[in-house]
């Protein structure tokens, strides 16, 4: 608000949506890049050959040299990233085949070799060469998502929790925070305990007859037909609900 009372309004940017997939590979994309500054500011050195030992040592010829502390930082701001992101993909392979668990595994175990720069029989004798490996380890994840990818068509599913529920209970209205006309909304069913409770307990009683019409706007929703298949609302959104709860087993940290 102006000194003159008048209110301005900036104009608001356009809503972009990108799918479950898109945003994964986003995540893998800049993982890759930032891997890559890794690398390129590391060393890889020789070990020295001594023509006077007589021990012969069974090891690879190249080791990584001492990083410096910004090397450490990296190190340690990649390996928060990178765990969040295999956390993601690997709960969206939960049931998948033993085969591409086993593939998600090695390359699994493989990143996290690349950035804790791990001496062993992997490293190579060049960056140049340790860069092109890293990046075709990251190509079973890249390749894995493609399993999910789509013709384009995006399905914008909306999850209100209990308070978007009383504060709003016209779930039509809610295509205006993402720039939608046509969208699934999800009622979870702890949000329909939560309500019933709500209605129940609280200690105002304006308040419960809030959440009272609430229930009996779902209620009326799920009227219409298969509220699990989902009814239609307005012609282009969908509203469904849960017919379980939650697996936590089956779900992020």
């Amino acid at each position: 608000m102006l000194h003159d009372g008048t209110y301005v309004f900036a104009e608001r940017e356009k809503v972009t949506i990108d799918s479950y997939i898109v945003r994964l590979e986003q995540q893998l994309q800049f993982l890759e890049s930032q891997v890559i500054e890794l690398l390129n500011g590391s060393t890889i050195e020789k070990y020295p050959d001594d023509p006077f030992d007589e021990v012969v040592m069974i090891r690879n010829d190249y080791h990584w040299g001492e990083g410096n502390e910004s090397q450490k930082r990296l190190q340690l701001k990649l390996l928060r990233s990178y765990s969040s992101l295999f956390e993601q993909f690997q709960l969206l392979f939960y049931d998948s085949p033993q085969d591409i668990q086993r593939q998600i595994n090695q390359s699994h175990t493989a990143v996290k070799k690349w950035i804790e720069k791990e001496s062993g029989w992997n490293v190579p004798s060049t960056i140049e060469e340790a860069k092109a490996l890293f990046k075709e380890q990251l190509q079973t994840y890249y390749q894995l998502l493609q399993i999910f990818k789509t013709s384009g068509q995006t399905r914008v599913i909306l999850v209100p929790d209990t308070n978007a529920l009383i504060i709003c209970p016209d779930v039509s209205r809610y295509g205006a925070a993402v720039e939608q006309t046509a969208y699934t909304v999800v009622i979870v069913t702890t949000v329909l305990s939560e309500l019933d409770k709500l209605k129940r307990d609280h200690r105002d009683i304006e308040f419960r007859n809030k959440v009272q019409a609430v229930i009996r706007r779902l209620k009326g929703l799920f009227h219409q037909g298969d509220i699990h298949e989902g009814v239609t609302v307005n012609k282009t959104v969908t509203v469904k609900t849960t017919a379980q709860g939650p697996d936590f087993t089956k779900t992020l940290s």
